[in-house]
C-alpha cells in the first residue's frame, strides 16, 4: 500500500511541475509551498486561465490532486483510485507539456 502512496505523490509532483512549467504563475500566487488541497484548486485552475481550452479536464485535474491529499492525510488510499490518479496524472502531464512546443 506504501508504494501506492508513495506513487500517486510521485505522479501528482510529476503533474504539478508540468502545470508549473506551462504556465506563468504570478509570484504572489505562489508564494511558496501549498498544501496538496490548495494546490488542487490552485493549479488546475491557473492552467485554465492560461489554456481555456482545458477547462473540460479541470474537474479532473482537481480529482487527481485530491486524490493524493488524502493519500497523504489518511496514509492509504484504495488501489483502484490510486491506479487511476496515476494514469490520468501521467497523461495530463503529456498533454500540458505538450503545450509548451
Amino acid at each position: 500500500m506504501m508504494a501506492l502512496i508513495t506513487d500517486i505523490v510521485s505522479a501528482t509532483g510529476q503533474l504539478e511541475a508540468a502545470i508549473l512549467n506551462a504556465t506563468v504563475t504570478p509570484p504572489d500566487l505562489w508564494g511558496g509551498s501549498k498544501s496538496m488541497k490548495t494546490k488542487a484548486k490552485l493549479l488546475p485552475h491557473v492552467l485554465v486561465q492560461q489554456f481555456p481550452e482545458l477547462s473540460l479536464i479541470e474537474c479532473e485535474l482537481r480529482g487527481v490532486f485530491e486524490a493524493c491529499s488524502q493519500a497523504i492525510d489518511r496514509k492509504s488510499i484504495n488501489p483502484v483510485v490510486a491506479k487511476a490518479a496515476i494514469s490520468l496524472a501521467h497523461e495530463y502531464q503529456i498533454v500540458i507539456e505538450g503545450l509548451k512546443r
